[in-house]
């Protein structure tokens, strides 16, 4: 395709009609090409904002061609370009999920303790919620998600230590009910997995009218969502007009599973995958979770892949140190596909043998027994050894660790 569009030989009056035209040629040339539902139609490249990636986007993009047009500017480096049109031209035809927005920044800790609040939440669109505990409150500064459907609201995890969280999502309910004229919502607080810094406040929900508290075992989740068959089958839950699925993912505790949003194009996945430390208890389960999660996406509609913490900063590769109550230049929440191709591949090439290996935006780190005979994330309600914890200080850190860095 040969773009340096011809603009040097055509009058500045002329240029918007040239580029009507070779949008409408480029939107004839791709009109019998069909877009794979894995390439995610997420909403990126829909600068009309009309729902359709299409000529009309294209139009515009070419009239910004070569300024900073920040609408047109889809990789955000400034100037609207060859990487930007393939971005769109990738992301051509109908969106396909209910898009949202991120905030411009999440609550990130010391020296705002005084002034942050004690849990951030964030409206990612009018039926998904990400909520984020203060990192001033736990080090470990946990993100919260709610799926709201027509009859269930589905909640996974309650947080690291003591905050509001009951009143919170209550307030967050009563909104959204209020909104639509509707009396009462089941709420189902679900769990990512069962250690401490996801369940802390399951306490605050329990006995609650209209609620609804998974256990945390593995026998628990696999009853409550129908699950027969661990790990394998993965199974979907209806929470009205609104149907999640959910995926067993042993690896760092027994009991984790991921949940993928069609409506969103989330894939929820906890400990397992997200900007920071992975922390594997069972090596061979791991992989195996990784290998399921890039087989079940390969032909879903994936936008984000949110996880449950940031211990990354912006530095491709740096990490915040452990216990660390302020994180100054975070790396985003949101991950994508891409990642997890890159995680799989990196479990692959290890083979039998994890190491401690770092990426750009996140770090691969096995913990002592992950390959021996004292692994947690076994069958059934198998509880993970003490060696299995995720490490709550710089000497439990160095005593799991193991490695140098």
């Amino acid at each position: 395709m040969i773009l340096p569009f011809a603009r040097r030989a055509l009058p500045r009056a002329m240029r918007p009609l040239r580029f009507a035209l070779l949008a409408s040629a480029l939107a004839a040339f791709l009109a019998p090409m069909t877009v794979a539902p894995a390439q995610a139609q997420c909403g990126v490249g829909d600068i009309t904002d009309d729902g359709q990636v299409d000529s009309a986007d294209l139009a515009v993009m070419l009239g910004d061609w070569e300024t900073e047009s920040e609408a047109s500017d889809l990789s955000g480096d400034g100037i609207v370009d060859a990487e930007d049109l393939a971005t769109l031209l990738g992301h051509w035809g109908p969106v396909v999920v209910e898009t949202g927005s991120f905030p411009a920044q999440w609550i990130w800790g010391s020296p705002n303790c005084a002034t942050d609040p004690v849990i951030q939440v964030h409206a990612y669109n009018a039926n998904t919620y990400i909520l984020r505990q203060s990192i001033c409150t736990n080090f470990e500064g946990p993100f919260i998600y709610l799926f709201f459907g027509e009859n269930k609201v589905l909640m996974q995890d309650t947080g690291a230590s003591n905050v509001p969280l009951y009143n919170t999502v209550k307030a967050i309910i009563d909104q959204w009910l209020a909104a639509r004229g509707q009396a009462s919502i089941q709420l189902i607080v679900s769990h990512s997995h069962a250690h401490g810094d996801h369940i802390f406040n399951d306490a605050q929900f329990i006995g609650k009218p209209n609620t609804t508290v998974v256990g945390t075992t593995q026998t628990a989740v696999k009853n409550f969502f129908g699950i027969v068959t661990w790990p394998t089958q993965i199974v979907d839950y209806d929470l009205g007009g609104r149907v999640v699925q959910v995926i067993p993912l042993p690896g760092h505790q027994t009991a984790h599973v991921a949940i993928y949003d069609e409506q969103t194009g989330f894939l929820l996945t906890g400990d397992t995958l997200y900007p920071g430390r992975l922390y594997i208890s069972n090596w061979s389960q791991y992989k195996a979770s990784i290998q399921r999660l890039v087989d079940f996406t390969a032909d879903k509609a994936l936008c984000h892949v949110m996880g449950t913490h940031i211990e990354m900063s912006n530095v491709p590769g740096v990490d915040f140190p452990i216990g660390s109550n302020s994180h100054p230049n975070e790396h985003p929440l949101q991950l994508g596909r891409e990642h997890l191709i890159e995680l799989n591949e990196a479990c692959i090439a290890m083979g039998n043998t994890p190491v401690y290996e770092v990426h750009d935006d996140f770090i691969i780190f096995p913990l002592v027994f992950a390959n021996g005979g004292a692994e947690g994330g076994g069958s059934d309600d198998a509880v993970d050894k003490p060696c299995c914890e995720r490490p709550k200080t710089v000497f439990d850190l160095a005593r799991m660790r193991g490695l140098k860095r």
